[in-house]
């Protein structure tokens, strides 16, 4: 089967993809007059808009690398498996509290997250995303590629989609 290599998930979020968008538009206008503040500016926006999360699979040498691509460079974990069982999903609940000067506010919501399973103590996580059907379009393509199953969690009793 030999080796596949995908992204999973984006590193950064949408506010600040869109910052790197900002960045690139003032490097571009900086770049012919302050040729160190627009090179600066475009660095920083190709970080932000190339760095992501990826999944290697070695078939053949029985490995994986899960990793952070950041400009070509990669950062992450490696492991061997003997074979790999099933994608499931899961559901989380997150919390995230916002801060004022005053006052603060706590949001509570449902995620639902994407694995891979080797076996039962080797899993890896992939993807999360607030729709589950978002989650499993993703997830249907990884499947395809690996030609493995993937098992929903999320509603307490385990059903394969």
């Amino acid at each position: 089967m030999g080796v596949i290599d995908f992204k999973t998930s984006g590193y950064f979020s949408w506010p600040i993809i869109f910052l790197g968008g900002v960045l690139a538009a003032v490097g571009l206008a900086f770049v012919s007059t302050k040729p160190i503040v627009g090179g600066i500016a475009l660095l920083v926006n190709a970080v932000i808009l190339t760095t992501h999360y990826r999944l290697t699979i070695d078939f053949d040498q029985k490995v994986f690398h899960d990793y952070l691509w950041i400009l070509g460079l990669k950062n992450g974990d490696k492991g061997k498996f003997e074979n790999i069982e099933y994608l499931f999903i899961k559901k989380s609940k997150v919390t995230q509290t916002m801060y004022l000067r005053v006052a603060s506010s706590t949001i509570q919501k449902e995620v639902y997250d994407g694995y891979l399973k080797f076996s039962e103590k080797n899993k890896i996580h992939l993807i999360t995303k607030d729709s589950k059907s978002d989650l499993i379009k993703k997830l249907r393509a990884v499947s395809t590629a690996l030609k493995v199953k993937i098992i929903d969690y999320s509603e307490g009793e385990p059903k394969e989609i």
